[in-house]
């Protein structure tokens, strides 16, 4: 049993410094084939040594893998510098040696070993824990591509279809394991690639939705909200909207409420002091339509505070996955989950506000006889409050708060009787030079758009907040994705690599 020798310099010369990571490049790859490259350009061997005493062979021809049942496949590959810096690694191969050059020519490359995905509670929520108790599965999940060409990202889009058919036999296991697959491969691609201009992000619940979702990715006359170009370097600025409107939230709450820990973090802060303070049904149970009286549209007393920790916990979810405004605006309750944004008051103090603001409401609106105007002022009175850490407009004059600018009780009552001033705000959105204006809102949400189309095209709207971070991933915000899998054991497995376009940039001889 000699050892077999040979050497990458053959293939491709000198290498400086890449020398020993070529070489183990090359071993893993005959590794893999089941086969030892032919050692190039080897004729006549060195006459000073032995070879006839040596156990020392080079291949000068191509050679199968040596097979031992005892061991796995096993290489040495050495790096010796001229400057006397030498190195060597011994790399034993991950299967056994039975498994070396199966099927097509190759072993399947391995998945990595499965790692916890850490939960980062954002810093919008200081000594905050993540919500106790079970959480269902995550449902839906973002694959995101992106090239930089549009070619390129059609072209990727076709590898991740033609990888979708090389494990069609996984992905047609048990539901569990095929999921586990699907989310593996989301995870690598959405924390193991670099990400570039030309984008398209791909919402999926299961193969059928990802294949579909991926065609409309290699069709070039498809109309996807989810694909964009942008410019490369600054990201986009992006202002946060918050909307006032009590809508249907009960299926977006509930849904993130029991897979997303961060919802569930703020939520049940929230309910700690709506169980303090009033008592009666549970603030989830308003949210999510288990106490349908309590929760009538037409009720604003329980309603906006509902509202309020809705689209706080969603500001904290998109923090989580690295998504922030440059900018935050809101109008009526939306505006007091805005100020909390902008620090201006901390996250149960806002709730106490939203709590009073939807007494006042109920009065304004005919639902109470009495006048809470003077309850809210006093709330708010008693609520320490801090300048904006970042650009807040307000609903009542359309303009950027100014830093010395106090929202004190007076501001409050103020603004629960006045409508916005929309005209105004589109103005101060320009002149801050916004790019992308990002719905948060207690209904279905809606993907980023630019500021002259709020509230925005039909198009635009999705329904979940996989589909939403497709539509920022898209329109190049930065996103964090590791966020997307918090709490989950994922691995890394092999994806499909870059569709490099090889294009020549030679001169061409006359």
């Amino acid at each position: 049993r000699p050892l077999l020798v040979g050497s990458v310099k053959t293939n491709i010369g000198h290498l400086e410094s890449a020398a020993g990571v070529a070489a183990l490049i090359k071993a893993v790859l005959a590794m893999r084939q089941g086969v030892i490259p032919r050692h190039l350009h080897f004729r006549d061997p060195n006459p000073h040594l032995d070879w006839d005493g040596l156990p020392v062979r080079v291949t000068s021809a191509s050679t199968p893998w040596p097979r031992h049942p005892e061991r796995p496949p096993r290489a040495g590959v050495s790096a010796f510098g001229i400057s006397g810096t030498n190195a060597h690694v011994v790399v034993d191969g991950y299967a056994g040696a039975e498994d070396i050059g199966h099927a097509s020519g190759g072993m399947r490359l391995p998945a990595g070993s499965a790692q916890t995905v850490a939960l980062r509670v954002p810093d919008l929520l200081p000594n905050a824990q993540s919500g106790a108790g079970d959480f269902r599965p995550r449902t839906e999940c973002v694959l995101p591509l992106s090239g930089r060409s549009d070619e390129a990202l059609r072209e990727l889009a076709e590898r991740y279809l033609a990888w979708l058919d090389e494990h069609d036999g996984d992905l047609a296991d048990a539901r569990e394991a095929a999921d586990s697959l699907l989310r593996d491969m989301a995870w690598t691609a959405a924390t193991g690639r670099d990400h570039f201009q030309h984008r398209a992000g791909v919402a999926f619940r299961d193969a059928d939705s990802l294949r579909a979702g991926l065609h409309a990715v290699v069709d070039p006359d498809a109309r996807m909200s989810s694909r964009a170009v942008h410019e490369p370097g600054t990201p986009p600025r992006v202002a946060f909207s918050y909307s006032g409107d009590v809508g249907a939230w009960a299926a977006v709450g509930r849904e993130l409420y029991e897979t997303e820990p961060v919802v569930r973090a703020v939520l049940d802060r929230c309910d700690d002091v709506w169980g303090r303070e009033q008592g009666g049904p549970s603030l989830p149970d308003v949210l999510f339509g288990r106490a349908a009286t309590e929760a009538d549209p037409r009720n604003p007393a329980p309603g906006q505070p509902a509202i309020y920790a809705l689209e706080c916990a969603l500001t904290a979810l998109w923090a989580s996955v690295g998504v922030r405004p440059r900018a935050v605006f809101g109008s009526g309750i939306g505006e007091v989950a805005a100020a909390w944004t902008a620090r201006i008051f901390g996250l149960e103090d806002g709730f106490r506000i939203a709590v009073a603001r939807g007494g006042a409401r109920s009065a304004i609106e005919g639902v109470r006889n009495n006048d809470p105007l003077n309850d809210l002022e006093a709330t708010v009175s008693g609520v320490e409050v801090s300048p904006p850490a970042l650009a807040f407009l307000s609903q009542v004059t359309g303009r950027v708060l100014a830093a010395d600018h106090v929202l004190d009780g007076a501001y409050w009552r103020e603004q629960a009787c006045l409508p916005e001033n929309r005209r105004r705000r589109a103005g101060t959105l320009a002149d801050l030079d916004v790019d992308l204006v990002l719905e948060i809102g207690a209904r279905p949400g809606r993907g980023p758009t630019p500021p002259n189309a709020l509230p925005g095209p039909a198009e635009h709207a999705g329904n979940t907040f996989a589909e939403w971070v497709a539509q920022a991933y898209a329109a190049g915000l930065p996103v964090s994705f590791a966020g997307l899998f918090a709490g989950e054991e994922r691995r890394r497995i092999s994806v499909p690599g870059y569709p490099f376009q090889r294009k020549r940039h030679w001169f061409e001889v006359p």
